[in-house]
């Protein structure tokens, strides 16, 4: 869960508590490329694996997204 508290820090606009594994980011209004980019760097620091952008393209909800680390 480090993952989901981690962006849900970095989202300015992100309200507390809304984010779960189910959560379909694309539909989320606070979801764009700088969200993206933010993905991007918490996955990398959270799992020390970087995460290509077509791999992020591919996912739906964060649970995909955190799939991705195993």
């Amino acid at each position: 869960m480090a993952f989901l508290a981690e962006l849900e820090l970095s989202l300015q606009s992100c309200p507390k508590g809304s984010l779960s594994e189910a959560t379909r980011f694309r539909e989320q209004p606070w979801w764009d490329s700088l969200a993206a980019l933010v993905i991007l760097a918490i996955f990398q620091g959270t799992y020390g694996k970087q995460l290509a952008p077509a791999d992020l393209r591919e996912c739906n909800t964060l649970g995909d997204v955190m799939n991705l680390a195993k």
